[in-house]
């Protein structure tokens, strides 16, 4: 399983609450990397969580980055899963 599945499989079986409470601890553009091209339910799940400034703030930044290479995005989803493996 590739790094994207585990990370979309992260946010499949995080509950809302969990990401409530911890996602203030992820720096933004980190999360804007990560959530870079993968589908828009999984983008809105963690999205919806951030509260109205912080995910505006994401929305944002995912624009500005314009295309970002598959490394990238997958170096962010990887340190987001290690992140949350730790806070788990």
């Amino acid at each position: 399983m590739g790094v994207s599945e585990n990370f979309i499989g992260l946010i499949q079986r995080t509950s809302e609450s969990f990401i409530r409470d911890n996602i203030y601890m992820l720096d933004k553009s980190l999360i804007a990397k990560a959530l870079k091209n993968i589908a828009p339910q999984y983008q809105e799940k963690v999205l919806k969580n951030m509260g109205s400034e912080g995910s505006a703030e994401v929305k944002r930044l995912m624009a500005s980055l314009g295309e970002v290479s598959a490394e990238t995005v997958e170096s962010a989803q990887q340190e987001i899963i290690s992140l949350a493996s730790q806070m788990m």
